[in-house]
């Protein structure tokens, strides 16, 4: 019972971070749209456009980050790992994957780090605490130390 609560509160949490990747990018395009116009037909284009299409790419790039992880979509080089038999490829994935999640806990960490140092920073064009702007960390970290734990778990239940 408590494991399909966890799942479930778990697809939720992934549902709400697949619309908020799309909102960003959503708000990235007419933001880079509206710049674009104002900057070529009003010769003036708004201080805080560029801004907040950065920031918006940094959110929507670290959010997306955990689909990567549970879809082993990132960049890896794997000319070797063709070359290995199945049983020293799963060590190879555990052992990668372990790696991952000791990075990402401490990422995390400096993350949380990070927030409370930017509660006293305010960006140069908008004017918003920074701590809102670095709280992406924190969760995106989070949400990847999840996703790669699942993954481990994963690869540590397949047969041998």
């Amino acid at each position: 019972m408590a494991q399909t609560i966890g799942f479930k509160l778990l697809s939720i949490v992934r549902k709400l971070n697949e619309i908020a990747i799309i909102a960003l990018f959503t708000v990235i395009i007419c933001t880079v749209f509206l710049q674009v116009v104002a900057r070529y037909v009003f010769n003036s284009p708004p201080a805080w456009s560029e801004e907040l299409a950065r920031y918006c790419q940094v959110w929507m790039v670290l959010l997306t980050s955990s689909i990567c992880i549970r879809k082993g979509s990132h960049l890896a080089v794997d000319y070797l790992t063709h070359h290995l038999n199945e049983r020293m490829k799963r060590w190879l994935g555990i052992s990668s994957h372990m790696l991952i999640i000791l990075y990402l806990g401490a990422v995390l960490y400096y993350g949380f780090v990070l927030v409370k140092v930017g509660q006293f920073q305010y960006s140069p064009a908008m004017e918003i605490r920074m701590a809102f702007m670095y709280l992406v960390f924190p969760i995106a970290y989070s949400m990847m130390l999840i996703e790669a734990v699942l993954v481990t778990v994963g690869l540590m239940k397949e047969p041998a």
